[in-house]
């Protein structure tokens, strides 16, 4: 991780140098990114909270998300410096640059004010979930972008008001029409056409096949899965387990309710009978209990023959036998498969898959199984890493989803108070709820399983795009009641705005594009494509529904006329 966050920078810088063509335009967004980085990451080092395989990508999210942010008021400052320049042809450039800063910082800031405090509510939720590591991630998270917005409200403009204006040169290199700016044409003749049915018949064919490939996602948690086949560590398992029993292990306890009720015959049978199913079954190797003791001992006690390697129909022998093992044994011999009592037994089973899906089903079937085979006085109890690894992927999973519905509610509810407006709520988030089903359905699509990891990504895409659909509103409020017409001002908007919107998004998912290089480990390759296909998508369809739902429908919120 130490190397991808220079070549983060690296990435960024690329994005930003395309799209401004400054030295201000490169520097002053990475500026900021580099600094919340520092903020969040050092508060991090003094409070003492280590960093793990989790929240290591945290300095590249707030890098990525600082810098997006820091663009949005960048490319306004350019506006308002241009038109300055045109307006005012006789006014120094320092002061030119001066009243651009604050026009820019004016117009910017409230938005930018909405836009992180939505973000940092949205990762700050995630302090109520149960595992630690989620919630230094989430907090952590929330300080870097709390930082982004300190900074671009005062430290960047003050450092902006100090350098040099733009020049000439500059102005024109940045008013070039580039890709951004002919992309931002055709989505903005798309949005105004008179019939706009086509847009939302679109968005629905999108949602649909989105649907089909969610229903295709598999929720599964394999920690070798994070590892790509070609690792040693992979090839040394596999070799592992196609010559023993297995690599992974699951314990089965039986518990009867009095002492030496393991030496029952009825449930020592029970128990043999349990290994012999458990081994039947697909990724089992072997399993090992105190049943198989016994079975040894007594075909040793009839001369080996192999008739008698079975449990005895005696509850005397049987401890009998135990008696002359413990007098010529070693003291802890069965330790690992019994307590001192004989009310406890445990059943040792060797996996070759630790598939949280596999494990969840053999389970199942194990239960199943002992309910119909064990009497009502004993009990049949699942434990061990496996367990605790599908029980783990269970809860951070369902926990991710329900965090999914929470984050929304708080960018619904936030969006709804600043705009005054439960519709304008809704249209905050209908671009977040495509851009998480086509998360689902890229899942589904690819084949990338639903777990710890990807759950925890999608619920980060819907704390990241949050911003696209507040800024769009802001401007179109803005541009209607600077008196032009409804077209004109949406048409305005997607090309000045917008272009800032797709920016935003480029450099969020080139930001996270790096990961693609952490060749071998999974997760963060499944993190570059998962976020920056939410952040993409995102901005798209805020770039796409938002202005034609607003020309559609009208809404008050945004086409009300600002008082005298």
């Amino acid at each position: 991780m130490a190397i991808l966050l220079p070549v983060a920078v690296v990435v960024l810088a690329l994005v930003l140098f395309q799209a401004f063509r400054s030295r201000q335009g490169l520097v002053l967004p990475l500026l900021t990114g580099i600094l919340a980085v520092i903020w969040g990451v050092g508060t991090m080092g003094a409070t003492g909270v280590p960093m793990d395989v989790f929240n290591a990508t945290t300095p590249i999210l707030i890098l990525a998300v600082a810098t997006g942010h820091a663009v949005q008021m960048l490319k306004r400052y350019y506006e308002e410096y241009a038109r300055l320049h045109l307006d005012a042809p006789a006014m120094a450039p320092d002061e030119t640059n001066r009243q651009a800063v604050l026009a820019a910082l004016c117009r910017v800031g409230p938005v930018m004010v909405v836009a992180c405090s939505v973000a940092c509510l949205g990762f700050a939720s995630l302090v109520v979930f149960d595992v630690s590591t989620v919630r230094t991630f989430g907090i952590f998270t929330a300080i870097g972008i709390l930082a982004t917005l300190v900074l671009e409200l005062t430290f960047i403009p003050a450092l902006r008001s100090m350098m040099k204006p733009p020049s000439s040169k500059e102005l024109r290199a940045n008013a070039q029409p580039g890709i951004w700016d002919r992309l931002t044409a055709v989505v903005a003749r798309w949005v105004t056409a008179k019939s706009r049915t086509w847009i939302y018949v679109g968005a629905v064919v999108f949602v649909s096949v989105a649907l089909i490939g969610m229903s295709r996602v598999v929720v599964d948690n394999s920690m070798k899965s994070y590892f790509a086949e070609s690792l040693d560590i992979i090839q040394d398992d596999k070799a592992l387990n196609s010559r023993l029993g297995g690599t992974n292990t699951a314990f089965l306890m039986i518990q009867g309710r009095d002492a030496d009720a393991i030496k029952n015959p009825r449930t020592l049978a029970a128990i043999d009978q349990l290994q012999r199913f458990v081994e039947g079954q697909p990724q089992v190797g072997k399993t090992v209990s105190i049943a198989d003791f016994v079975k040894r001992m007594n075909q040793a006690m009839h001369r080996d023959d192999p008739a008698f390697y079975k449990v005895p129909t005696s509850a005397e022998l049987i401890s009998q036998y135990l008696l002359l093992y413990s007098m010529s044994g070693e003291p802890g011999d069965f330790d690992s498969y019994v307590d001192y009592a004989y009310r406890l037994a445990n059943i040792t089973v060797f996996m070759k898959s630790d598939s949280s899906a596999y494990f969840e089903q053999l389970a199942t079937n194990i239960r199943a199984f002992a309910a119909s085979n064990f009497g009502d006085d004993v009990q049949v109890r699942i434990g061990g890493g496996l367990a605790e690894g599908a029980a783990l992927s269970e809860v951070m999973v369902n926990g991710k989803i329900l965090n999914i519905v929470q984050i929304a509610a708080v960018v619904a509810l936030v969006s709804s108070l600043v705009f005054r407006s439960l519709l304008a709520g809704a249209m905050v988030l209908l671009p977040l709820l495509v851009s998480v089903l086509a998360n689902f359905g890229l899942m589904g699509w690819t084949g990338i399983p639903l777990n710890i990891s990807t759950a925890l990504i999608s619920a980060m895409a819907v704390g990241l795009g949050a911003d696209y659909a507040i800024y769009l509103i802001y401007r179109i409020r803005e541009e209607l009641q600077a008196g032009k017409g409804h077209t004109e001002a949406v048409t305005d908007v997607v090309k000045t705005a917008g272009k800032a919107v797709i920016l935003v998004a480029v450099a969020v998912a080139a930001g996270y594009g790096v990961l693609l290089l952490s060749f071998g480990f999974r997760i963060h390759q499944w993190m570059a494509i998962l976020i920056a296909a939410a952040m993409l998508v995102s901005a798209m369809a805020a770039l796409i529904l938002v202005p034609a739902l607003a020309l559609s429908l009208k809404p008050a919120f945004i086409f009300r006329k600002k008082p005298a």
